[in-house]
């Protein structure tokens, strides 16, 4: 599992497509601050699910 930054308290599991021909799907603890502010944390074309941590 990642983390967005070790001194962040994540408050949501993200889960992202994975590289085409991949079973391998990304999954992301993030914290709201870098949810809302990191653009690479929120592309909504990316995200499979949000889920509350």
């Amino acid at each position: 599992m990642n983390i967005c930054n070790e001194e962040h308290s994540p408050e949501y599991k993200v889960i992202y497509i994975g590289a085409k021909g991949s079973d391998y799907t990304p999954e992301w603890l993030v914290c709201s601050d870098c949810f809302d502010t990191k653009r690479c944390f929120h592309d909504e074309s990316q995200i499979l699910s949000v889920i509350p941590a």
